[in-house]
């Protein structure tokens, strides 16, 4: 497989070919081009195959062998730049739709903008339409809920009034009661204790008592 100037021959990656005379690598995709002959102008296709030493060659222009061994460098090189040119050029068309995703939204952002405030007020409200029914059960269920506490704080206070009221109760008759057993105890020692009948005498200082003043049974009462 040939064009005018190339000689090319097939690559090890499949689907490319090189060309023996200026390196110039290519796909079949690739539009055919004329040789460069730019390696041609430098080197003379020389006679020997092979110089026999390694590393710099020895002849002038060169041996095949080292040019060979210098074009397929040079092929591997383009292949490295080609493949990183194809990764900057995969970068760059995805820089590019984010540019222009961003670019759209900065435009939706300024046509939002420019809208007069009535118009997006409209817009928001035509989308809580929807949603109406579900604030007005909202909006009743809270009432309700407010009625209620009303009502149990109603009779909050009215408990608290009775509580109050029966302390009140409470505290007048503990006064009573212990207003009357303070009477009682008053009257008790004004007068002598009373035994069947008979007004129990105090006895006299110094008096010596026996088991039957203990039992009140005194023999001469």
């Amino acid at each position: 497989m040939s064009s005018a100037g190339h000689e090319w021959t097939k690559h090890e990656r499949e689907g490319w070919s090189v060309c023996s005379r200026c390196g110039m690598v290519r796909n079949y995709d690739r539009e055919q081009t004329t040789c460069s002959g730019a390696l041609p102008k430098i080197r003379q296709r020389s006679e020997i195959e092979d110089c026999g030493q390694d590393g710099v060659c020895r002849l002038s222009p060169g041996c095949n062998r080292h040019w060979e061994e210098r074009n397929r460098e040079l092929v591997r090189e383009n292949e490295v730049l080609r493949s990183n040119s194809d990764h900057l050029s995969s970068e760059n068309a995805s820089l590019a739709r984010q540019v222009e995703s961003m670019a759209m939204r900065i435009e939706s952002l300024a046509e939002e903008l420019a809208k007069p405030e009535d118009a997006r007020l409209r817009e928001v409200l035509d989308a809580l339409d929807g949603r109406a029914v579900i604030f007005d059960g909202l909006g009743a269920r809270v009432g309700h809920l407010l009625d209620e506490m009303d009502e149990w704080i109603g009779r909050a206070g009215e408990a608290g009034r009775m509580v109050e009221a029966a302390r009140r109760i409470l505290s007048s008759v503990a006064e009573s009661m212990t207003e009357h057993a303070y009477q009682e105890l008053a009257s008790a020692l004004e007068s002598p204790p009373r035994i069947a009948g008979k007004t129990a005498g105090f006895d006299q200082p110094g008096r010596e008592h026996t088991a039957g003043d203990a039992l009140g049974l005194r023999r001469d009462r």
